[in-house]
């Protein structure tokens, strides 16, 4: 009897470890494209103006962005983003026909449209970093008392280009959240008979957001 009993019991034994041998680990394969939406909060900068001959000192504002990614690896995506702001002002002309003489305090639309490389994801905490470049609009400058019109009278484009980093939260493989950093310079024409800082204006926002793959 103890002989049959040990030998059902080795049989268990083995039948198990065979199975055990043959299974293999199967991990979630990451999804071809993201799609992710994020709140941001950009530092203020202040440039001149070659065309209009004014200085616009902006103050601090909240962007709105949108991006898609394609991956193109383990942990790496392509994209663009699209980020839509209105920014205060402190606008300065010497010119006495505009409807701001001397300065006046003012909104303008700063939008930006960037193709990026993101690295960084997985389950759980994670660093990200990124790598983007295109173009920062300024645009519909006007008082902030009546909305009247300031030049310039069409929208100004600059190419851009900067870096990022931060951390992120992987829920699943296909939802994250982050909050990241993000250092852009802005190649803005500027008029240095202005006596203001010739150097490229520099952008800081710091965002967080989610992203969803499928």
């Amino acid at each position: 009897m103890i002989r049959r009993i040990a030998g059902a019991l080795l049989a268990v034994v083995a039948i198990r470890s065979e199975a055990q041998i043959g299974r293999r680990t199967v991990y979630a394969a990451e999804p071809g494209y993201w799609v992710g939406l994020s709140y941001g909060y950009v530092s203020g900068t202040t440039m001149s103006d070659n065309s209009t001959a004014t200085i616009w000192q902006f103050g601090y504002t909240s962007q709105l962005r949108a991006s898609i990614e394609k991956t193109v690896g383990s942990g790496m995506t392509l994209g663009a983003s699209a980020g839509f702001s209105t920014a205060p002002l402190t606008y300065y002309s010497n010119s006495a026909t505009l409807a701001c003489v001397s300065s006046c305090q003012a909104n303008a639309d700063v939008s930006q449209f960037m193709a990026f490389f993101r690295g960084g994801g997985g389950a759980g905490f994670h660093a990200l970093y990124s790598l983007e470049a295109g173009l920062t609009e300024f645009s519909k400058f006007r008082t902030r008392d009546d909305d009247a019109v300031l030049p310039p009278s069409s929208a100004s484009y600059d190419f851009s280009f900067g870096f990022g980093g931060g951390v992120g939260y992987g829920f699943s493989p296909t939802s994250e959240v982050f909050i990241s950093q993000q250092w852009d310079l802005v190649l803005h024409h500027q008029d240095t008979a202005l006596g203001t800082n010739t150097n490229a204006p520099r952008l800081s926002t710091f965002r967080g957001g989610f992203r969803i793959g499928f």
